[in-house]
């Protein structure tokens, strides 16, 4: 039987409305295992750098614990007044399921999703935003040039923009941001073109007018939140390769946008270790993004043209032009 009346109806208080949302999944089971040894110091790092590089008037953290170890556990506890959604499961769910629960839930109109070993710069936001703001047809958008990535799951702006000459091919990535992209994918043949004339590293596509270089990876990047509408469908397992190109990457050129990444270097991947650059590197200024930036990032176009038409000019335009 109640007795009285809730005294919170009465408080008037002011729900926080934010605009964008980042979405971390955590696994890490052990610090004992090789493989996760050092993982420590780099969630660490990840976590702070993040926290550090946000506005936190216009952003929000949802951090997905699969179920990590005591001592990561203790540490996201300690960080918990920074994160403003904490979910915890009792088993790893993997990452495509958990993060498509948030993202699918989530108000705001972008949503980033990132893996937990992501070194941040400052200004990474604003970075971002701008590219959306500069291009409504974008629809992904990463921190970092991902030139080797240009056609995967590309066909919207190579058929809306290559035969209207908006498609530049030429050098805008440094030399520096190719060396530090290698570093952090641990990979030195990914920007490879051993079947053309240039390789990745000599000659990019770049949107042009918008300062953004063509392809997206999954590893760090911001979504438009209208790609994750109207999607019900889940993943059966917890991994299996493929499954964020099935349930993640594939939704922006379904639904006619562009997959983008900034032309400079404002995220690093750290991978199971830190290397000399992310225990050296240090937020040198504060440059966090602005309200009236998203507000104008917000506004969104698609191509006109059908999928299935796009699909098909992209064929002929990458086999005519030998892309």
């Amino acid at each position: 039987m109640r007795n009285g009346v809730n005294p919170e109806k009465f408080k008037n208080e002011m729900l926080p409305v934010f605009m964008h949302r980042i979405v971390v999944p955590v696994y890490i089971p052990n610090l004992h295992d090789a493989y996760y040894r050092n993982q420590y110091e780099v969630f660490e790092k990840f976590l702070n750098r993040l926290i550090k590089t946000i506005n936190p008037q216009t952003t929000a953290i949802t951090l997905i614990n699969n179920n990590s170890c005591e001592e990561i556990s203790r540490l996201i506890e300690n960080r918990r007044t920074a994160i403003d959604k904490l979910v915890r499961y009792h088993d790893n769910k993997g990452k495509v399921f958990p993060v498509l629960q948030e993202a699918r839930a989530a108000a705001e109109a972008f949503i980033t999703i990132t893996d937990a070993d992501v070194l941040f710069y400052e200004g990474w936001e604003r970075a971002v935003f701008k590219v959306f703001a500069l291009c409504p047809k974008a629809g992904v958008v990463a921190p970092l040039p991902s030139p080797a990535l240009a056609f995967y799951e590309n066909t919207a702006v190579f058929s809306d923009r290559y035969l209207t000459s908006g498609i530049a091919y030429q050098k805008v990535m440094s030399d520096a941001d190719v060396e530090l992209y290698l570093a952090g994918m641990g990979n030195d043949s990914l920007l490879n073109r051993e079947n053309r004339k240039y390789s990745w590293k000599e000659r990019q596509y770049v949107l042009k007018n918008v300062n953004a270089l063509i392809g997206c990876g999954h590893f760090v990047a911001t979504y438009r939140n209208e790609l994750f509408e109207g999607k019900k469908n889940q993943p059966l397992i917890k991994f299996k390769n493929g499954l964020e190109q099935e349930f993640i990457d594939s939704l922006s050129d379904e639904k006619g946008y562009y997959r983008l990444s900034t032309v400079k270097t404002y995220a690093y991947h750290m991978a199971n270790n830190l290397d000399e650059h992310s225990r050296s590197f240090s937020l040198e200024k504060e440059n966090k993004v602005s309200e009236n930036l998203i507000q104008r990032a917000s506004y969104s176009k698609r191509s006109l043209l059908p999928w299935t038409l796009r699909k098909l000019a992209f064929k002929i335009i990458k086999r005519l032009f030998k892309l």
